[in-house]
């Protein structure tokens, strides 16, 4: 089959191309509007330009859906549903774009099953398309539209990215056999490099969701520099940055009985990581909304929404101290950052692949089965063994990744030079995303649309394969040369880390995910206010009528914050009593234990499903009435919040006026 064709412009190298599609969240403070697009008639007034909403991007251009949907180009939906055993298709219903897209994050998006997610993909190649392609024809309604061409399509260097998931929860794994087998052999020898766990199951650990930020810069070149959010310490540089930790260090690393101090991070380091959305209904359990239920292999390669490329910065030194006995806290909760473009299964489908482990189970190994390329043995010693397979419910028949290039570029603030140091491959996981979620799950845990996982630190076999510093200086003991003439065993302040991922073929536009990059910003040392005044610059503090500004509209949610009080006010009166004064109590936290259910579950539930916990359809109409209402107000909301979450966004990251043309 030949590539398909865009009336688009889309250049031969974009990481947008119609094989892509990718969904994300964006504003454009920068556009004045065209007078010459007239809303459709049954259209609420348009958000205003500031105002974070859903998007697309193709070629060199962030596309508005919210405007798409407000001109019904995203009515009338078919989908794909199961009916007698047999496959039809239907026009979508309970699915309305106008409110969903005009959200400023994709959560709503994501909730939908993935067959409402496949049937906007498939509309945006058919309104994109300029000849018929597969099964899907052209749709000639935007492309014989200029007005609203003009109002959709925004350059990307004028666009102002943001967080595309309200992120609920965020869970790091650890499933690159390469990368585990290197950090064991550094830190317990060869012949304990994997843990007895590691081959039975993903292994991962919760993060924080608090501190999840999005990538300004997306790898759209803007006068020779990176496009993006300018850092406080530079005036003409526009990327994301990263403040480097202080915390707890160990005073002397062979003797952990001298205690510690405090002090900056000197082992600050990169994890390069490929991390995945979850979309979807909840999987709850069937006794109610209060417990959850496992999934099953299937059920979970429909709950994955889409990818993005992912920094887990990692505080090393900090990280040695704390991570016995639960693992790592401080030393990775201060940052992780990821690319802002959600890239479906959908479009890396094309792209399948063999993971480095070509199988799970019966694998004659050594160990980690891994080599060095200088010929160093770090496979873990010991007998040739067979891999474990893995228990029932983690044995996936179309067991496999993706074949997604990925790399890492380091530039020092002082030079101009960006040097890669890293060439990777998501096929490098010995534990699929399918099978993080179906174990993350096992236990009952309730996966929510818009919960992010991460895949943990990609490296593969070589040591330019190596997917952090920690593995590249191999714990320091070897120096990373970069272009200019300096050195590297960690990062130092300054330094911008640019992670990029793509997937190429013949016959197919180009996959990308745009960029993942941050620059490295100094320590701020306790005492933590007297330093902070003396490094704020002052573009950077809020003149009176900004603040006046702000101030306005924070009258106007304290007035909502009034009404939520008062909703609360029953809870208070519920608290006991004391002489002179109300009791103080905590009421009951209480909960009944059920039977579990086994593997296979679809078999268990059926048996231990209950007739009055299956909902009705007529129920469920009234529900999603009263969640149609809900949406309504919350439209009406975020646009009361416009301003404040643009100040917010925009405080000391202004980007300069130059725009691309075809």
């Amino acid at each position: 089959m030949t590539a398909a064709k865009s009336w688009v412009d889309v250049p031969s190298d974009s990481d947008f191309s119609i094989d892509n599609i990718p969904f994300g969240v964006c504003s454009f403070p920068k556009y004045n509007g065209d007078a010459s697009y007239v809303p459709a008639p049954c259209s609420n007034s348009l958000l205003a330009p500031s105002t974070p909403r859903c998007c697309t991007a193709i070629g060199k251009y962030a596309v508005d859906l919210h405007i798409l949907a407000d001109a019904g180009l995203l009515d009338n939906l078919p989908v794909a549903e199961e009916s007698n055993g047999a496959m039809t298709e239907v026009v979508a219903i309970n699915f309305h774009p106008r409110i969903v897209f005009s959200q400023s994050s994709l959560n709503d998006f994501m909730a939908h099953e993935k067959n409402i997610w496949i049937a906007v993909r498939n509309r945006l190649i058919s309104l994109f398309l300029s000849e018929s392609h597969g099964d899907i024809s052209p749709d000639t309604r935007l492309q014989n539209n200029a007005p609203l061409q003009k109002q959709a399509f925004h350059p990307l260097v004028d666009t102002l990215y943001h967080l595309p998931a309200m992120i609920g929860d965020y869970t790091d794994f650890y499933s690159s056999r390469e990368h585990a087998t290197n950090v064991g052999i550094m830190f317990r020898g060869k012949d304990n490099a994997l843990q007895p766990n590691w081959l039975h199951m993903p292994i991962g650990y919760h993060g924080r969701s608090s501190s999840v930020y999005p990538s300004v810069a997306n790898g759209v070149m803007k006068g020779g520099s990176k496009e993006g959010t300018r850092d406080d310490d530079s005036d003409d540089e526009t990327m994301s940055f990263v403040r480097r930790p202080c915390g707890q260090l160990q005073i002397d690393p062979l003797d952990p009985m001298k205690g510690s101090t405090y002090g900056p991070c000197k082992l600050m380091d990169f994890e390069l990581e490929v991390a995945f959305f979850v979309g979807g209904a909840t999987n709850h359990d069937d006794e109610g909304e209060h417990s959850g239920k496992p999934l099953t292999l299937s059920q979970a390669k429909d709950r994955i929404f889409g990818y993005v490329l992912m920094n887990d910065w990692s505080a090393r030194d900090i990280q040695k101290w704390e991570y016995v006995p639960l693992g790592p806290f401080t030393s990775k909760n201060y940052a992780t950052t990821i690319s802002t473009w959600v890239v479906t299964p959908m479009a890396l489908e094309p792209f399948r692949c063999e993971t480095s482990a070509g199988k799970q189970g019966g694998t004659n190994r050594s160990g980690g089965g891994t080599e060095l390329s200088e010929g160093v043995d770090v496979s873990g010693g010991g007998e040739r063994v067979k891999d474990p397979t893995p228990l029932e419910y983690l044995r996936d028949p179309n067991y496999g990744s993706y074949d997604v290039s990925l790399t890492v570029s380091l530039q020092p603030k002082a030079v101009s030079q960006t040097t890669q140091i890293c060439q990777s491959n998501l096929k490098h996981m010995y534990w699929s995303s399918v099978q993080q979620l179906v174990h993350h799950s096992v236990t009952g845990c309730p996966m929510k649309a818009g919960d992010l996982l991460g895949s943990g630190t990609i490296s593969g076999k070589e040591c330019h394969n190596f997917g952090s510093m920690l593995e590249l200086s191999w714990k320091g003991t070897r120096e990373v040369a970069l272009d200019g003439g300096e050195i590297r065993k960690f990062l130092k302040d300054g330094d911008a880390v640019i992670m990029e991922g793509w997937c190429e073929k013949e016959g197919m536009g180009r996959v990308g995910f745009g960029q993942c990059s941050g620059r490295v910003l100094p320590a701020i040392p306790f005492p933590y206010e007297t330093q902070m005044e003396e490094t704020k610059q002052p573009q950077f503090k809020l003149h009176e009528d900004e603040y006046n500004k702000l101030k306005a509209e924070l009258d106007v949610l304290e007035v909502r914050k009034v009404a939520l009080t008062k909703e609360m006010s029953l809870i208070k009166v519920k608290m006991g009593e004391k002489e002179g004064m109300g009791r103080v109590g905590f009421g009951q936290c209480s909960g009944r234990v059920l039977p579990a259910i086994p593997f296979p579950y679809e078999t268990q539930m059926e048996e231990t499903k209950q007739p009055q916990f299956k909902l009705h359809e007529d129920e469920y109409n009234k529900l999603k009435a009263e969640l149609d209402v809900l949406e309504v107000r919350k439209v009406a909301l975020t646009k009361e919040m416009s301003l404040i979450k643009v100040k917010m966004a925009m405080e000391g990251h202004e980007q300069d006026g130059a725009s691309l043309t075809n």
